[in-house]
């Protein structure tokens, strides 16, 4: 039944479109060269006018690469099981940033009015969390944990994500550049990252 329902998520989602790219890529192409990887992950900053930021965050990132995911399941206290299916999938997260009609005297000291939401399709699972900055949230995550997340935006690229849990708190750091989204997450003394194009 398990796999049945398994089946059935993945063949019903973009999920599968993407993992079937990947595998003719790795077919055709080989396995990426990690050397290379590397240079090709250095982005020149640009000056952006505040408009062109929204460009950064709306929108749809595939996963590329991840380091050390597997500690940092292990130590948010994420089953055997559901570690082994995190680390197959290829999640696909789609960012959105809504915002009101600007007024035509806007007040920087009132806090960001904008709506923001993030879709995480992970095949066997979906997870939807929809927020505004510095706003409490309470949520569940993809692996079942009962959380209170807060997120803030540092710097203009920047988006923390800071998860509160019963037993373990972890904080997630999401930088948006032109061509990628690279995720740090930090539980405890581990830290895992993620590149996703």
């Amino acid at each position: 039944m398990f796999f049945l329902l398994l089946l059935t998520s993945v063949m019903s989602s973009e999920y599968l479109v993407c993992l079937l790219m990947r595998a003719q890529m790795l077919l055709f192409l080989g396995p990426e060269d990690s050397h290379s990887a590397n240079t090709l992950n250095k982005t020149k900053e640009v000056d952006l006018k505040p408009a062109d930021i929204d460009l950064f965050f709306n929108g749809t990132f595939y996963l590329d690469s991840s380091e050390n995911f597997e500690p940092y399941l292990t130590e948010l206290g994420v089953g055997y099981f559901l570690r082994q299916l995190a680390m197959l999938a290829f999640p696909i997260v789609t960012v959105a940033r809504t915002c009101p009609a600007e007024s035509s005297h806007p007040i920087p000291s009132l806090p960001d009015p904008c709506t923001w939401s993030i879709k995480t399709d992970a095949a066997v699972r979906t997870h939807v969390i929809t927020f505004q900055l510095g706003e409490e949230v309470e949520d569940f995550t993809m692996d079942g944990r009962s959380i209170k997340t807060v997120f803030t935006r540092p710097s203009w690229n920047r988006l923390v994500e800071e998860q509160v849990g019963d037993t373990v708190n972890t904080t997630l750091f999401r930088d948006f550049f032109q061509d990628r989204m690279e995720v740090t997450m930090h539980v405890n003394n581990v830290t895992a990252s993620s590149v996703f194009r």
